[in-house]
């Protein structure tokens, strides 16, 4: 029996949609146990140095007996025990190569957990091994149809190079996904807006504090995917600048982005936007990517920083750290002394000593100093990753208000 190329290129094609989407994986599987007429095939994990693994995905198992696999026949299955040298990435081989039938039928394994699902024959392929960890692909069947025959382990080596692409893939999609996961929660973590834009300046990422203050509709907004200010002349201003970088990121214009503030309907301090291009060596040329960034400063802005890093970094007392996050809030030495209960004589011997730790001298050099460090980032990174994941998912996936 052979398999035609029609059904090759179908398992081929489920192959590599799987890398970029994992949740497709058991439809490939389906499909080659049917090819290959087996009572399951599992994707596993092995882990040849302690003899561990699980299973990763898989069809034709009930679930039950996955868990039971995995809490504990890995450990005793005689194919894994036996593979030894075999495992070698690319191999395709027969599980009567591994251990002997007469070996497996007196084995724990297939009395216990093989012959309750009808199956006693296996053929299997390393698709790679990393270390002592295999990654493989396992194929059982039941006993009254024979051994796995030449058909099929030549399809499995036919299809053996395209697994291992999509594997090497699917691994470098996660790891591109995880450094862009920790780029954004960085970004989410800034005290101030960012906008990333495209290079027809609409809008592709955006930054927890930037959502924060366009939902105020205080002289921002996003309206189809556009950044714009609600003042006619300041919002020209915008796009020129925003268009100036985005063009000078493709490589068509000279412009270096600039500055402007935006106007506020509710007479609070305007906002402070600087748009700069992004140089669009990071990125290929031919490819669409960002091609501006737009951060945005509100003067007026409450920095809710954490008294204890506050202290811990500065080396101050308690009150001290209190005192000091109550200035960063724009607090008059008046209001802290009130919110403190304590006297305004206090208050100013207490701002002494943050001159004295700080190193500075003014109370605006004192605000400048704190507001450099990394005290105000720490309520973020204190949060539950639930929390975390409810603030950022408004701010990563942008959908226009």
């Amino acid at each position: 029996m052979s398999y035609n190329e029609s059904l090759v290129l179908d398992l081929v094609g489920l192959i590599y949609e799987s890398a970029g989407d994992p949740s497709v994986w058991p439809k490939f599987l389906e499909r080659y146990s049917d090819t290959v007429r087996c009572t399951a095939t599992s994707l596993l994990l092995y882990d040849t140095d302690r003899r561990a693994g699980n299973i990763a995905a898989a069809v034709g198992f009930d679930p039950v007996d996955l868990r039971r696999y995995n809490d504990y026949y890995f450990g005793v299955d005689p194919w894994s025990a036996h593979a030894g040298r075999r495992i070698v990435a690319g191999a395709v081989l027969p599980g009567e190569s591994l251990c002997p039938s007469c070996v497996l039928e007196r084995s724990e394994f297939y009395a216990d957990f093989l012959r309750p699902m009808d199956a006693f024959h296996e053929f299997y392929g390393i698709v790679a091994l990393d270390g002592s960890t295999a990654s493989v692909i396992s194929s059982i069947g039941p006993r009254r149809r024979g051994p796995f025959q030449d058909e099929e382990l030549a399809l499995l080596k036919t299809l053996m190079p395209h697994l291992q692409r999509s594997l090497a893939l699917h691994r470098r999609l996660g790891s591109l996904q995880s450094s862009a996961q920790s780029a954004l929660t960085l970004l989410d973590q800034l005290p101030y807006g960012v906008v990333v834009l495209s290079a027809d300046g609409r809008v592709v990422l955006i930054n927890r504090c930037a959502r924060a203050i366009i939902d105020q509709r205080d002289g921002l907004t996003v309206r189809q995917q556009e950044l714009r200010s609600c003042s006619g002349d300041s919002n020209k201003r915008l796009q020129v600048l925003i268009h100036g970088a985005a063009a000078t990121s493709r490589g068509c214009a000279l412009h270096s982005g600039g500055a402007v503030n935006i106007a506020r309907p509710s007479g609070r301090q305007a906002f402070r936007i600087l748009v700069t291009p992004i140089h669009r060596a990071v990125f290929s040329p031919l490819a669409p990517g960002p091609a501006a960034i737009v951060f945005i400063v509100d003067p007026q802005a409450r920095f809710d920083s954490s008294v204890a890093m506050l202290a811990e970094l500065f080396a101050l007392s308690r009150a001290e750290g209190r005192l000091a996050a109550l200035l960063l809030q724009d607090r008059s030495l008046r209001e802290a002394a009130q919110e403190l209960g304590v006297s305004l004589n206090t208050v100013r011997t207490q701002l002494k000593k943050l001159f004295e730790k700080t190193g500075t001298r003014r109370q605006g050099a004192l605000i400048r100093a704190l507001l450099l460090s990394p005290a105000h980032l720490t309520r973020w990174s204190q949060m539950t990753a639930s929390q975390q994941r409810r603030i950022s998912d408004g701010g990563r996936a942008f959908s226009a208000p």
